[in-house]
């Protein structure tokens, strides 16, 4: 099953386009070691690199250019490394999401508890994901820029289960393409504070499969801009309709700017699927404004309303959310749906 907004992706799926990654691999950088390597060196010669990127993608997708001769092109550095490169650098001082803690993670842990060595618990052929996407191979990273009181994963947020090999994982890829998966999804815990790591396996992956980047949205613009380059469905989170009950119950501040800037860049830059989980008690002041947003800034995306929130984790320390979904409030979460008009997941 397919939908507007998801058309390069299935083309992807039936090898009548490139995964965004393997082009990236594909444009060769000059990187100019006579200069200094600083990060804001590198950022220009990104931005350049950027445009002629977006001019093979086009040209690719167009017709333009010989796919198959295209894949056969090799190059001594490319424009993947160059993101691994900068993406290394702003380690230094991280800002990959929001908080900006601007640690050093070579020798220290900020808000997520991130160093530099990613792990991860899980890695499977998920059957539970939206029907354009399953079986999906779903990769669950751990730890998470968000603190959610009624966090249904915890145990992935707040351990370190087995280190990442970025290799071996790759290879875990291409076979799981090989069993039938549609994509790879990076999930978690959240992805975002993992960038680094997965552009790394993306480096090693031989099979051409869409990248689902499976996220909270929180990350900032400046790992947007590199990221988005590998990213082919931005599968996001759209927990709140204000800062209010972001802070109260994800301790995240300034959510609604953040995510409303996140979630229009990333529909210029890939393909969008939104997932919202009605929360009990939220549907005037998130459900409802989440809905009414969407449909006045972005052009109709696949929408999934879910209905599965149950209190967990810390949630009964705060009552109003430690409950189920009452019928009515299901009905009315659906009436706004239909209101906006919303392309629902089924």
């Amino acid at each position: 099953m397919f939908s507007v907004g998801l058309e390069r992706y299935r083309q992807i799926n039936l090898g009548d386009a490139i995964a965004k990654f393997q082009i990236t691999k594909r444009v060769g950088v000059d990187l100019d070691r006579g200069k200094t390597s600083g990060l804001d060196h590198l950022l220009k010669i990104h931005t350049e690199a950027k445009e002629e990127f977006k001019e093979i993608k086009e040209a690719l997708d167009s017709g333009n250019i010989d796919k198959e001769k295209f894949m056969e092109r090799s190059t001594k550095f490319n424009f993947l490394d160059l993101k691994i490169k900068i993406l290394e650098k702003m380690l230094e001082s991280c800002h990959f999401c929001e908080r900006r803690c601007e640690v050093n993670r070579y020798e220290e842990h900020g808000f997520c508890k991130c160093g530099e060595k990613s792990y991860f618990s899980s890695e499977f052929l998920h059957m539970g994901e939206e029907p354009e996407l399953i079986p999906s191979h779903t990769i669950f990273f751990n730890r998470c820029t968000f603190r959610c009181v009624f966090c249904q994963n915890y145990d992935i947020v707040y351990s370190d289960d087995y280190p990442v090999n970025e290799a071996n994982v790759a290879r875990i890829v291409d076979l799981r393409y090989k069993q039938g998966s549609r994509n790879v999804n990076f999930v978690g815990g959240n992805p975002d504070q993992h960038s680094h790591t997965i552009l790394k396996i993306l480096k090693n992956i031989d099979s051409n499969i869409p990248v689902v980047w499976n996220s909270n949205m929180y990350h900032s613009s400046e790992l947007a801009g590199i990221i988005e380059d590998v990213v082919d469905v931005w599968l996001g989170d759209f927990k709140y309709g204000n800062d209010k009950c972001a802070l109260k119950y994800s301790k995240v501040k300034n959510y609604w700017d953040v995510i409303t800037r996140n979630f229009k860049r990333a529909e210029k830059n890939g393909e969008l699927l939104i997932r919202h989980l009605v929360m009990p008690g939220h549907i005037e002041c998130c459900t409802e404004k989440i809905a009414g947003w969407v449909a006045k800034n972005l052009n109709n995306p696949r929408f999934n309303l879910m209905f599965q929130y149950y209190p967990t984790y810390k949630a009964y320390d705060y009552p109003e959310i430690a409950r189920r979904l009452r019928g009515d409030e299901m009905r009315e979460a659906m009436e706004i749906a239909r209101r906006y008009s919303l392309d629902l997941v089924r």
